[in-house]
């Protein structure tokens, strides 16, 4: 009895722990950064809704557009929250289109624990659901943990309900594992790896099994659906040789991958805008791309 007390308290010790570290790692992002643009700036109609037990904030644009040419909804990368995208967000309301854009559980000044990528598709799946009324054909853009949400969202939703023609993907990882290992440079590390999966553990004790999903399982899952893979080939965040979405093979004829090589729009944040910064117009150029594909 008292051996099985002893086991029980570690174990409990151990939950805690990892429990510690995983919230650190994932921590959200608070507040905003006076360098963006901002949605009280803008013509966004502000709403609340509910994902689980947290309540988000989002914001439409492009609600007065009369014949709008689908829906675009947003999802945001780690360390961000939606404002970072608005210059991207007035570029697409000005070309048609309705635009919904939300903050993930924890960040900006929302409430609750973000504590993974799971819960970045969670918030996904109940985005769209109080976003899409069915009416309109409907893209998903999403940047790095976004562009990871936006393909695994699939998993969830019940795609008779939901017209989802196009997937966005800026510089997206593939899976948690792989992503685990890179961060900790665990390659050739028995330590470092082991610590990779016992993070990637306290993911699953978490999520259940879906904090394994791969990504790219869902893109040739979805072959009706077109998908816009963006990768910088100097990122210094997700390796574009080994943890990102873009690298791996598709059978999918409806994948369109794009390395972007030019300096300044190569990088992590760079391909979503020149230099990564808040405000310096958007990447005309890639987004015209896009463009074209929607």
């Amino acid at each position: 009895m008292k051996n099985l007390l002893i086991i029980i308290i570690i174990l409990l010790v151990f939950i805690i722990i990892l429990f510690i570290v995983e919230k650190r790692i994932f921590s959200p992002f608070k507040g905003t950064v006076k360098s963006w643009l901002h949605h009280s700036d803008y013509n966004g109609r502000h709403i609340t809704f509910k994902s689980k037990h947290n309540k988000l904030s989002g914001w439409f644009y492009g609600e007065n557009n009369a014949c709008p040419k689908g829906l675009i909804i947003f999802s945001h990368g780690m360390g961000v929250t939606s404002e970072y995208y608005i210059p991207e967000i007035l570029y697409y309301v000005e070309k048609g289109y309705k635009v919904f854009v939300f903050d993930n559980t924890g960040y900006g000044a929302n409430k609750g624990q973000f504590l993974g990528f799971s819960q970045a598709v969670v918030d996904l799946k109940s985005a769209i659901d109080y976003a899409d009324n069915g009416t309109l054909p409907v893209t998903l853009i999403g940047h790095s943990m976004g562009g990871y949400a936006v393909c695994c969202v699939l998993n969830r939703l019940d795609l008779s309900k939901h017209n989802i023609k196009n997937i966005v993907t800026y510089a997206a990882p593939d899976n948690l594992s792989e992503m685990a290992l890179a961060f900790l440079n665990a390659h050739g590390s028995l330590i470092r790896t082991l610590v990779a999966k016992i993070i990637c553990f306290g993911q699953f004790l978490l999520y259940g099994t879906s904090a394994y999903l791969k990504a790219s399982d869902m893109v040739d899952k979805n072959q009706q659906i077109q998908f816009v893979m963006i990768h910088g080939d100097k990122d210094d965040e997700v390796d574009i040789d080994t943890v990102s979405l873009i690298s791996k093979v598709y059978t999918s004829p409806n994948v369109t991958k794009m390395i972007i090589s030019e300096p300044e729009l190569n990088t992590h944040m760079g391909v979503v805008r020149k230099n990564g910064m808040a405000i310096n117009g958007i990447n005309k150029e890639i987004v015209e791309r896009i463009m074209e594909k929607l």
